[in-house]
């Protein structure tokens, strides 16, 4: 009787009598130790920090693929809207003067070039330039909002998630859509994308965007940091300008956005739209890719798909406190501390794969 020692030699004997047709495919879920299934999600398992107090029944398909037609009917990609040409005339009173200011510079400077062109060219050329530059202020948000637009998908075509196998170049040509169910693991407040030291988001229960402090004196507003995850390990971090509307966000809402990728497993993402909280009512977002009656429609009508997002979320109150403060506003606790109470610290430092920061915040300090 042969003895098989090797998991891998057991497993090619496995493929040959399956090949002969000696044992059912059905029946073949074999896997090497050292090789085990990657759980699909958007960041490495490695990179991800989890809850340990997540003891709520889930339902399954929380990444749920839509159909070009829905897509379609969700986005606001193609002529600008209003919400989006506003983008582009500022969020803030100073940044709408700024823009007022900018539009009617432009303005005059090219009437008076138009006029002293008028003299080569003619009377109409002229007067045609003349008509851009005096409108300017209703052509310049439309052509950036347009070209905003386009850039979302990058000039590729929207494929449906079911389309027929056969043809893996499709994966590169154009785009599969798919609606995150999932839930607000984390919400801070930072100064910058890239910045390690956060802070906490109560404290900033005051905030107004036209008196932001650190955009009176660096030039540059603050940022909500939000990190949503849903059962399956996808994760991802979404930084936005910092807004009122953002203040009531807690861990442990509901949350829905729409991916898109070039990958039918969406192992890697090639956009991402503002992200919807409906326990706030709000999108969290630089830019309305969504459209946001099209959304509430779909999940008024939907009631399977409206239960699936709320069975996402959790009570924050069977989960403790992520961070503990001493009295300099500093985190305290070792990397050991933070691994015992259920958290993956994962330093990708030296990793020349990584996609990001240390999951773990270094700091986590109070507004002084």
């Amino acid at each position: 009787m042969i003895r098989l020692q090797s998991p891998v030699l057991l497993l090619v004997v496995i493929n040959a009598l399956t090949a002969l047709g000696w044992i059912p495919k059905p029946l073949l879920v074999v896997h090497h130790p050292n090789h085990a299934p990657k759980r699909d999600g958007l960041l490495p398992q490695h990179q991800r920090r989890q809850h340990s107090a997540m003891t709520t029944t889930r339902r399954p398909m929380a990444l749920v693929p839509l159909p070009v037609e829905d897509l379609e009917d969700l986005l606001d990609i193609g002529v600008p809207t209003g919400p989006q040409k506003e983008t582009y005339w500022g969020v803030t009173n100073r940044e709408r003067y700024n823009r007022t200011l900018e539009s009617i510079i432009v303005s005059i400077v090219g009437l008076f070039f138009s006029y002293f062109l008028s003299f080569v060219v003619g009377n109409f050329i002229a007067t045609v330039l003349g008509s851009f530059f005096a409108l300017w202020f209703l052509f310049f948000p439309d052509a950036k909002a347009r070209q905003r637009n386009w850039e979302f998908l990058g000039g590729r075509p929207m494929i449906d998630p079911w389309m027929e196998d056969g043809m893996e170049k499709r994966n590169h040509e154009g785009l599969f859509g798919s609606l995150l169910l999932a839930r607000v693991d984390d919400v801070c407040v930072v100064e910058d994308t890239a910045a390690l030291e956060e802070y906490d988001i109560l404290d900033f229960q005051d905030y107004n965007k036209n008196e932001d402090e650190r955009e009176q004196i660096a030039g540059l507003p603050y940022l909500l940091r939000m990190r949503i995850s849903d059962d399956e390990g996808r994760e991802l971090q979404i930084h936005a300008r910092l807004s009122e509307e953002y203040l009531g966000i807690e861990p442990g809402m509901p949350a829905a956005c729409i991916l898109l990728s070039t990958s039918r497993s969406f192992s890697s993402l090639a956009a991402l739209t503002d992200v919807y909280i409906p326990d706030e009512g709000c999108y969290v977002g630089d830019y309305p890719y969504l459209n946001r009656n099209e959304v509430d429609v779909m999940f008024a009508e939907d009631d399977d798909l409206w239960d699936i997002l709320q069975s996402q979320s959790y009570d924050t109150e069977d989960v403790s406190d992520q961070y503990d403060y001493d009295n300099d506003n500093e985190v305290t606790g070792t990397k050991d501390d933070i691994e015992d109470d259920g958290f993956d610290v994962y330093d990708d430092k030296n990793d020349e794969e990584s996609t990001g920061r240390q999951k773990v915040p270094v700091r986590r300090r109070r507004r002084g």
